[in-house]
């Protein structure tokens, strides 16, 4: 017989959230690996947690062979650790990205991500996206070195909608700036501040 108290575990196991959190970044000692240890640790005990950092990986471009439109279905015909990852990407509760900000814009191991994300699209579907979900939540945290942050949430804000594709339709998006220094963000109160509200958002 099974107890009440293994049920309400059970139930909660059940419904506790998947959030995939990606870090863009290269340099192990920086400050999306700062935070990134300083998320997962706060989500032990609340969500199933996968880490995907792309500087350890391998993300090849997007061929743009359309091969993946004949299969109506999210796939790739690439062997790289992305394609392994889609199944992943489709089906969590959502996805937190952590990068730099590199010349203005997404760093490149990035864009290669996002560009991959092209294997959800299918022009044969009303909403042209082949996602099994299409309710899930994007947060996207960059840290700048320097530069306008504002100029740089724009732009954050404005990429990460590109992966409504893969099933992502709603987002936040913040920068830190000032943010250079290996490490420096665990010094910043309001922007830690900023990462807690992003992951109480993501589990809700």
């Amino acid at each position: 017989m099974v107890t009440t108290n293994e049920t309400i575990f059970e139930k909660e196991i059940k419904t506790m959230k998947n959030i995939l959190i990606v870090n863009a970044s290269k340099r192990r000692n920086g400050n999306s690996y700062a935070l990134e240890a300083k998320i997962a640790d706060q989500l032990n005990g609340k969500a199933e947690v996968a880490t995907f950092n792309i500087g350890q990986k391998q993300v090849n471009a997007c061929l743009a062979c359309d091969a993946c439109k004949k299969q109506h279905t999210p796939n790739c015909i690439q062997k790289d650790d992305f394609t392994e990852l889609i199944p992943l990407i489709d089906k969590c509760d959502g996805m937190l990205i952590l990068s730099p900000v590199h010349w203005d814009q997404f760093p490149a191991q990035l864009k290669a991500f996002l560009d991959r994300t092209y294997s959800f699209m299918d022009f044969t579907q009303p909403d042209m996206s082949v996602a099994s979900r299409k309710d899930k939540k994007i947060g996207g945290y960059f840290f700048a070195g320097f530069g306008p942050v504002d100029v740089y949430t724009n732009m954050v804000e404005t990429d990460i909608k590109s992966f409504t594709t893969a099933g992502f339709t709603s987002y936040k998006a913040h920068v830190a700036g000032d943010a250079n220094v290996p490490g420096s963000i665990m010094e910043k109160p309001d922007d830690l501040k900023a990462a807690d509200e992003m992951v109480e958002w993501l589990l809700k």
